[in-house]
């Protein structure tokens, strides 16, 4: 199981990992998962970082991985090189994919079939996607061993809920699923195993937009706005900043606050939003004319179910539904390093932060919060520290080239 209850508030407090790739059309051979015979419904736990859904699955029934279960992705992509070196030979085919933060294609593989399983349902025997390197360094910015990416789509056979506050996904046939009280249906649009949906927004200077989103489970931001879908709306207020992880390196672009979000009935109020230009530049005909996608940052103040047989996803209001949406309250942004993930590197700095105004720098390692040594602790736990309320003070204790320094920060709403 993942980090403890309170690390899924943390929605915008880390750098937004962006994991959404296209795949150009292939010949892949697959099936998908589904529940054995005899059996209508199924659970099983999952591993939670930042609303990111991790599961256990294993491959030849001899190679255990770590996957992110994400709709923004078809199949399942190996990124972890030891993993993906083991089936390097298996590959039947070389082919290039392109992701968000370049205009710079990915060279990757398909693999002959392997079988693949997932808890106690049905294997799947499927082809595998190879990357021949490790361009998005998930495992730094997640805090945690991940070793690739699997497609929501592959479940299609089933009735898909995933339940963020009780870490539990739960599958059940089509036919035996019932809809919930109180819940509202959302029709989408599934295209190359990825679902889209309509939604409305209040930007904040009172105008109202419907938007076309793609659902991406996979990147942990509540909202994407792309600005050249926009028609040149611009926030008042923004934080220029790093918002996502992307081929390129860092994504920069900027953080905002909109009135509200609308999916379907429900209304998430002032949810923070990432505007980018840099999403996917030069590739309008894959973006599919979208404005930009919905994250987990929204997704996990529901229970979320996937129908994919009936194109439709169904919400039910979850304990954090009412939740504030908060964003970084140091100006910090942390990578881990080493093996236990537990070395904590700044990556970024936002500009007029408490941490820049304090002289923190890029490269400096984090060793203690309030004299607690942070080696001890989650980057869950360490971000929670670093978002603790407006105007509280934290000390912290720095290394920066072999040289410790203390540095007192107040933290700040900066939007």
């Amino acid at each position: 199981m993942g980090p403890k209850h309170w690390y899924r508030r943390l929605s915008g407090l880390i750098v937004t990992v962006i994991l959404l790739l296209w795949v150009f059309p292939l010949q892949a051979q697959y099936n998908y998962f589904d529940l054995p015979f005899g059996r209508n419904r199924m659970t099983i736990p999952f591993g939670n970082f930042d609303n990111i859904v991790i599961i256990d699955a294993t491959i030849n029934d001899s190679v255990p991985i770590k996957l992110i279960l994400d709709s923004g992705v078809e199949g399942i992509i190996l990124t972890d090189m030891d993993i993906a070196g083991l089936f390097a030979d298996r590959c039947v085919r070389n082919f290039r994919v392109t992701a968000p933060g370049t205009i710079e294609l990915l060279e990757a593989c398909i693999t002959s079939p392997v079988l693949v399983k997932v808890g106690g349902l049905m294997p799947s025997i499927t082809n595998l996607i190879l990357l021949n390197e490790d361009y998005f360094s998930l495992e730094s910015y997640i805090g945690t061993k991940v070793h690739g990416l699997i497609g929501m789509e592959r479940f299609r056979n089933m009735v898909v809920t995933t339940n963020y506050n009780r870490n539990l996904i739960t599958f059940v046939r089509p036919s035996h699923y019932r809809i919930p009280d109180h819940a509202e249906i959302i029709p989408i649009s599934i295209s190359r195993g990825k679902p889209y949906m309509n939604a409305r927004v209040e930007f904040d200077n009172g105008t109202i937009r419907d938007l076309w989103l793609l659902i991406d489970s996979g990147a942990n931001h509540p909202l994407l706005l792309e600005y050249n879908s926009l028609g040149g709306y611009k926030p008042q207020k923004t934080i220029e900043a790093t918002i996502g992880k992307g081929l390129a390196g860092n994504m920069k672009g900027e953080f905002a606050r909109v009135g509200w979000l609308m999916l379907g009935n429900l209304r998430l109020d002032n949810p923070i939003t990432s505007f980018t230009d840099s999403y996917l530049p030069g590739n309008s005909d894959v973006r599919l004319h979208r404005n930009g996608t919905l994250g987990s940052g929204a997704l996990s103040r529901f229970r979320v179910t996937f129908d994919y047989s009936r194109e439709r996803l169904i919400l039910q209001k979850g304990s954090d539904f009412r939740r504030p949406f908060e964003y970084n309250m140091s100006g910090i942004t942390l990578k881990t390093l080493g093996s236990m993930f537990n070395v904590y590197e700044v990556s970024d700095i936002i500009p007029g932060s408490p941490a820049e105004i304090a002289g923190i720098r890029t490269g400096d390692i984090l060793l203690s919060i309030d004299q607690t040594f942070t080696f001890t602790m989650t980057l869950g736990e360490v971000n929670k520290k670093l978002s603790a309320g407006d105007g509280i003070r934290v000390n912290l204790m720095l290394s920066r080239e072999g040289t410790q320094m203390e540095v007192r920060l107040r933290l700040k709403k900066l939007i």
